[in-house]
């Protein structure tokens, strides 16, 4: 049985518990010596776990560890180390403790249950999808949409990202339908507006759904395929979405087609050019930015102002919220996670210093 959760944990705190493991890299530091990066989490969380291993063991060791960790990514490890608090945000160091990553561990006692790390309710989540394209008035259009979700890879259960928003199990179906129910809400308050109800559905709902092709299923996990980045989740769902054209007519196909060409705004091929393509393009930003900030919060005290990881910008909790945010919260699922710099056992930060203001729809390259 699981008796160690990462929301337990604390900084400065011995760790030795089971953790599912996975986006592992080699890495070179400062001294040019190698460790291994990676993440860890189980049902309340994730944290940057750095592996250094001990002081004679040699390049070749550490490199075996590595194909070992990145061989297994999915699969539950033991992880002993020690809990290292740096710019507020908290991880594992590995040293002696790498002994344990040669295979993954025995599994036989444990429950699955407490290493799927998601705050979604799947089924609530799909019920609600499915109700909303039943409102599609078109069709051709509603067929189209429900037939290319129920038959994608994985729409309901795949993560939207890795390491920004999102990135967990059931994030996609989460975030499509988050930005549906904003696209709707623009419309409703826009006054002397006219926008087409069944296209802002169906590109809120389809403008992520080459994701499905982008992560495969690994152990516990779900990592990217080479596709991720050879080719775009963009460019996969213009492709996929051709094989459901023949249930509408070629002027609202292309329509539907430009609202998933052009929802990364200035950072996609395609500026959105109607007004349902900005509308599902500035929901797609809320419902990620917004996402990013709440995590990046979850690890600020109350009326303090830190940088945020995954906004790349500062944040600022104010103490009248700190109470609601800590009761909204999602079982400790990111308020631990990784600050995203290489740091030396000593807490050296290895990372670049220069920090960089993105873009909002950086959020989702």
């Amino acid at each position: 049985m699981k008796k160690e959760f990462i929301s337990s944990i604390q900084p400065n705190a011995a760790v030795d518990s089971l953790f599912v493991v996975d986006e592992v890299s080699l890495r070179s530091g400062n001294n040019k010596k190698s460790y291994i990066s990676c993440t860890v989490s189980d049902c309340t969380g994730r944290l940057s776990c750095k592996v250094w291993g001990d002081a004679g063991m040699s390049e070749s060791d550490i490199a075996g560890i590595y194909n070992s960790l990145s061989q297994s990514q999915g699969s539950i490890f033991r992880i002993a180390g020690k809990a290292a608090l740096y710019k507020g945000e908290l991880g594992i160091n590995v040293n002696d403790g790498i002994v344990y990553l040669s295979k993954p561990a025995d599994t036989s006692r444990v429950s699955e249950k407490d290493f799927i790390n998601s705050p979604v309710d799947i089924a609530a989540c799909k019920k609600q999808i499915l109700a909303l394209i039943e409102t599609i008035g078109d069709e051709g259009l509603r067929t189209l949409v429900l037939s290319a979700v129920t038959k994608a890879d994985g729409f309901f259960e795949k993560p939207a990202a890795k390491g920004r928003h999102h990135g967990y199990t059931g994030g996609l179906c989460e975030h499509s339908l988050e930005v549906a129910k904003i696209a709707l809400s623009i419309e409703s308050g826009l006054i002397g507006v006219k926008l087409s109800r069944d296209l802002l559905i169906a590109g809120a709902i389809l403008h992520d759904i080459g994701k499905c092709g982008s992560f495969e299923k690994k152990g516990l996990s779900y990592v990217p395929v080479p596709e991720y980045s050879l080719i775009g989740h963009t460019a996969s769902a213009m492709m996929y979405l051709t094989h459901y054209s023949k249930f509408t007519d070629a002027e609202t196909f292309r329509e539907l087609l430009h609202i998933v060409q052009s929802h990364h705004g200035e950072h996609g091929e395609t500026l959105p050019q109607t007004a349902e393509a900005w509308a599902v393009h500035l929901a797609d930003n809320i419902s990620a930015k917004i996402h990013e900030v709440d995590e990046d919060l979850k690890s600020v005290n109350a009326g303090e102002i830190a940088w945020g990881k995954r906004t790349d910008s500062f944040v600022y909790k104010s103490p009248s919220h700190a109470d609601a945010s800590a009761q909204r919260g999602r079982g400790g699922e990111g308020t631990h996670a990784a600050n995203g710099h290489d740091i030396d056992k000593s807490g050296k930060d290895f990372g670049d210093e220069k920090k960089s203001q993105r873009s909002i729809t950086d959020s989702f390259q």
